[in-house]
């Protein structure tokens, strides 16, 4: 078997291990949503802020380092699996200390206990880090599919019968924590890798040395995750916070649903064939493209069905959400157009370039967040997708430089056009039923018929490559 078509197996079992861990996730979501109020949500959000930024360091870049690695791999795993074991013993003792003060950050004395119970989340991600960093690696999609697909609804479980007796925001720590509790026993039944006493220095140095950069970038990747919803609590409200946070955690389902699964399968391809430069930057060309086929309908559709979305799924106590699951929606669509530029350059050895390029436009992203927000959420969400754009281009002229990618092959008028044309006409359409949930299912039937047609027309060559490449067997 080739590794192009290697890969396309690994993606295959990759998208339904994404299928399978994030289908429920809007079911319960929405459940939870409907049953707890959003102080609820709000405790355990101001938790996660500390816990997310915590995981940056317990994890430390190591796993990442562990896939790019290609020699002296058992040894490696070994030294990853201690490091960040002592790494998150250290950091989650800090957050058992410093709960109080935190809470006294977010002026919440509940958010005290909450974060020291989930504090065991770091140390739960150490234990299994080295074992899905292996399969991953491998390529062993299907296995990483089968602890997903057989855990996936146990979250949920947990929180929404402890939400209905009235445990409020304990329901949601406690479906994280038995969630992750039940695929870490998972991943162990499940792999024969087992960790060995002792620790190789040397190993251990070359090791951080590389994953300080990915640490770097996730620290990064986490201040571009949670800056902007900081600021909007802090200047606009928790009413705002609540809007802006929800409505982009919906299109964050949508869209991750979508084209996480490709990220890890991209990474060990990368990884596997970072020695031919010629062979990546094809490879990346086309990866853009067919991301952008799917991101861009999808983003334009949202927008031009935010409206009825936010009445069908979120309620009349939500107005407002519909602007920001449209805005967001474009944004992240956008985005996603060079998501997966930053593996390439992990993949060759040079996880440093996104670092800078990420700090860079973080500068620039809180120019703009400042500048907007006291002008109300509105205008913040539409500075933040021209900021997105900005963004985008930023990395297409970044990519250019380091892998060699032309600027031209970013550009997709065909895509583009067919997805304006898309969404003007659904909002031309009165189907005049008076039942909201069939309007909304024949907007997006309609939608996504205009959109097929369109990329027909438009992309038939670079479907017909796809096609190819999808059955072919090296």
């Amino acid at each position: 078997m080739s590794l192009t078509h290697k890969a396309i197996h690994a993606f295959k079992w990759s998208v339904l291990g994404e299928i399978a861990s994030r289908a429920t996730g809007p079911l319960v979501f929405l459940a939870l949503a409907r049953l707890l109020v959003p102080e609820d949500f709000g405790v355990v959000a101001a938790a996660a802020v500390v816990i997310s930024f915590s995981q940056v360091f317990a994890d430390a870049g190591l796993a990442k380092a562990l896939i790019q690695r290609q020699n002296r791999v058992e040894e490696s795993a070994n030294v990853v699996f201690w490091l960040n074991l002592g790494i998150g013993l250290v950091i989650a003792s800090l957050i058992l200390v410093g709960a109080p003060f935190i809470a006294g950050f977010f002026h919440d004395d509940r958010i005290a206990a909450v974060v020291q119970v989930l504090s065991l989340q770091i140390l739960l991600a150490a234990f299994s880090s080295v074992h899905t960093a292996l399969l991953q690696k491998d390529l062993n999609f299907k296995q990483l599919f089968w602890v997903r697909m057989l855990t996936a609804a146990i979250p949920g479980l947990a929180s929404i019968p402890l939400a209905i007796y009235g445990m409020g925001y304990w329901a949601l720590v406690a479906g994280t924590l038995v969630g992750q509790v039940v695929q870490n026993a998972m991943f162990w039944m499940l792999s024969p890798w087992r960790p060995k006493w002792g620790l190789d220095r040397g190993l251990a140095g070359e090791l951080v040395t590389f994953g300080k950069w990915v640490m770097l970038s996730g620290l990064l990747g986490w201040l571009y995750g949670w800056m902007d919803a900081v600021m909007v609590g802090h200047y606009l409200g928790s009413h705002d916070m609540g809007l802006y946070r929800t409505g982009n955690t919906f299109v964050t389902m949508i869209f991750g649903l979508i084209f996480s699964p490709l990220l890890p399968v991209l990474y060990s391809l990368f990884s596997g064939t970072h020695h031919n430069l010629l062979k990546l930057r094809e490879t990346l060309g086309t990866v853009a493209r067919a991301i952008a086929l799917i991101a861009l309908p999808i983003g334009f559709c949202l927008y031009a069905t935010g409206d009825m979305i936010a009445n069908v799924i979120f309620g009349l106590r939500w107005q407002g959400i519909d602007e920001v699951i449209g805005l967001m929606a474009l944004m992240h669509a956008f985005s996603w157009i060079v998501g997966a530029n930053g593996e390439v350059y992990r993949a060759i050895g040079k996880p440093y370039v996104e670092t800078w390029a990420n700090a860079i436009m973080l500068l620039i992203y809180f120019a703009g967040y400042l500048s907007s927000v006291h002008f109300g959420l509105q205008l913040f969400l539409k500075a933040r997708l021209c900021l997105a754009l900005l963004a985008m281009f930023a990395h297409i002229g970044i990519a250019r430089y380091v892998v060699g990618v032309p600027v031209s092959n970013w550009f997709y008028a065909g895509i583009f056009i067919t997805s304006i044309a898309s969404a003007v006409l659904v909002n031309q359409i009165d189907f005049g039923f008076g039942l909201a949930l069939l309007d909304l299912v024949l907007m997006v039937c309609v939608f996504f018929t205009v959109s097929l047609l369109g990329i027909a027309l438009f992309e038939q060559a670079f479907v017909l490559k796809l096609i190819r490449i999808a059955r072919s067997r090296g």
